[in-house]
């Protein structure tokens, strides 16, 4: 998710693959994923309550990171309304990037929002190349063993199928070609239990297809190249309300997903007194809302850590 070109808003991008449009992701390169949200997408007028600084939250930050000044925060591009790149100012936009930069002024910090590839953010933030993530990620216990977390958001997963279900797509996924995020929790995660469990059943296993973002399968979905997208829920359903023609199969697995960042980095209670002190200061649910997440919100920021 390197490239920075982007098409049409996705609604209509979904609308043009269902009309015979080519499948962008044999390109390996581009998607339309990092399409711009229409004006329905967010909030008329909306507007976030200016940030103050946490005097409390910035004394627990590490010296290094306080006296550099910055925090770099990154996140994959291609999952409106989440995280992605906005054609009109070419800088990543999105409920992820608002929140990023909100923490940085409740901690007094520039923040430098980066886009990368989903699969690329893990080995970047154990290279010190990056501070945090902020691109919905489960703390599973793999990422557990080389990262640690602060609970920021509530997502789940969503399976996407054709308008009409014509494949006769079921809930287990067993046997069907299904379309998801390298690296994400469905596809290091979820689709190996589900293997495991079409097996035990008798049945043919999931035929995965992975993609560099989010979007490419609902288009890949959309032109017939695979039977259902397993993504999250909150694109999924963005996807939907923009006008595309799929239709939601499901929503499962709604958990917490966090903030991450290089263990031993010491910043969760920096972050965790950050984002208690959006949440006083009304920014928090109101960035949210602004992107039409608000059933996404949490209260309790806990800290993930291997035990």
């Amino acid at each position: 998710m390197k490239a920075r070109y982007l098409a049409a808003p996705i609604g209509a991008a979904l609308a043009l693959a269902l009309s015979g449009c080519s499948d962008p992701s044999s390109g390996g390169g581009t998607s339309a994923g990092g399409s711009t949200p229409s004006a329905a997408a967010v909030s008329a007028g909306a507007k976030t309550p200016a940030v103050t600084v946490d005097k409390k939250a910035r004394a627990a930050l590490p010296a290094s990171i306080r006296d550099k000044g910055e925090l770099v925060a990154v996140m994959s591009e291609s999952s409106a309304p989440l995280h992605y790149v906005d054609t009109k100012t070419n800088k990543i936009s999105g409920l992820d990037a608002d929140l990023a930069r909100a923490l940085g002024q409740a901690l007094g910090l520039k923040v430098r929002v980066v886009g990368t590839s989903f699969d690329a953010i893990i080995p970047g933030l154990q290279a010190s190349k990056y501070d945090i993530a902020v691109s919905q990620m489960s703390p599973s216990k793999d990422r557990l063993k080389v990262l640690d977390f602060v609970d920021y958001f509530k997502s789940g997963s969503g399976i996407g199928v054709a308008g009409g279900n014509p494949k006769k797509v079921t809930k287990d996924l067993c046997g069907f070609k299904v379309g998801d995020l390298k690296g994400s929790f469905q596809n290091t995660t979820h689709v190996p239990e589900m293997n495991k469990k079409c097996a035990a059943a008798g049945k043919p296993k999931i035929q995965e297809k992975t993609y560099p973002d989010m979007q490419t399968p609902l288009l890949s979905l959309a032109a017939g190249r695979i039977d259902a997208v397993y993504v999250d829920g909150g694109v999924l359903g963005y996807a939907i309300k923009q006008g595309a023609k799929v239709q939601a199969l499901g929503y499962t697995d709604v958990s917490p997903v966090s903030i991450g960042f290089k263990k031993g980095a010491k910043l969760q209670t920096a972050i965790k007194g950050a984002l208690q002190s959006l949440t006083d200061q009304g920014v928090y649910r109101s960035t949210l809302s602004k992107w039409g997440q608000a059933d996404g919100a949490i209260t309790d920021f806990a800290f993930d850590k291997a035990q």
